[in-house]
């Protein structure tokens, strides 16, 4: 149902005129849920935001990461700081991202468009889709009237659904990302640099796969929550 609603969504897309690249992304062919995970790529993504609602937060970086056939392809990572006029406010206390830095990042209509090419033909890989996707889905719809037509992998989502099914729900347990990698047995690194917690959540999802089901045992549709 999930693949049949995302193909109709983008047809519908279709019919517009759509700025590229955004209509080579509608065009291209949307991975079957079917896939076995080895050969899904994916492009694990987050970004630091001036905010925690999607609604009216900004992107201020975004840094992102290929994964393909089970393996992070550090080659392929990108960053990149984007240009805020009205200055980041409290929110420097979390990232480190200054108004001197921001100030002399790129337009985010140019971020979203090198975005937009990295995902095309892939997976959306993050760690908590409510802010990451719907912050993209809005900056979509500003810039080309639809939002991100793409399937997506949310490793909290993933991991809340499978705690949820073996009753291992608590409350008190974080499922933030530092945590979780903890939990996988990963090492620890600093947070909220864009391209490192992307390359983190690339990592994580690797190891959650290898516990649960395998590589070999994995298709893409075990991986929607």
């Amino acid at each position: 149902m999930r693949q049949r609603w995302l193909k109709f969504r983008r047809w519908r897309s279709g019919k517009r005129d759509l700025d590229a690249p955004f209509s080579e992304l509608v065009a291209r062919r949307i991975p079957a849920a079917s896939t076995h995970f080895s050969d899904v790529e994916f492009v694990s993504l987050d970004i630091e935001t001036t905010g925690l609602d999607p609604s009216t937060a900004e992107m201020l970086s975004v840094g992102w990461v290929h994964v393909s056939g089970g393996r992070v392809n550090l080659a392929s990572s990108e960053s990149h700081i984007v240009r805020h006029s009205s200055g980041v406010g409290s929110s420097a206390a979390v990232h480190g991202l200054t108004d001197t830095i921001v100030e002399s990042g790129s337009d985010w209509t140019v971020v979203l468009d090198k975005i937009v090419v990295a995902l095309t033909g892939r997976v959306l890989l993050v760690h908590h889709a409510g802010l990451d996707k719907v912050l993209l889905d809005r900056l979509c719809r500003q810039r080309f009237g639809a939002p991100l037509l793409i399937p997506v992998v949310d490793t909290l989502a993933l991991e809340y659904r499978r705690r949820h099914r073996r009753h291992h729900i608590d409350e008190k347990r974080s499922l933030r990302l530092a945590e979780l990698r903890s939990s996988y047995q990963l090492p620890r690194y600093n947070a909220h640099d864009c391209l490192v917690d992307a390359i983190a959540t690339a990592e994580l999802l690797i190891a959650m796969v290898a516990h649960n089901g395998g590589i070999d045992g994995t298709r893409l549709r075990d991986l929607y929550a």
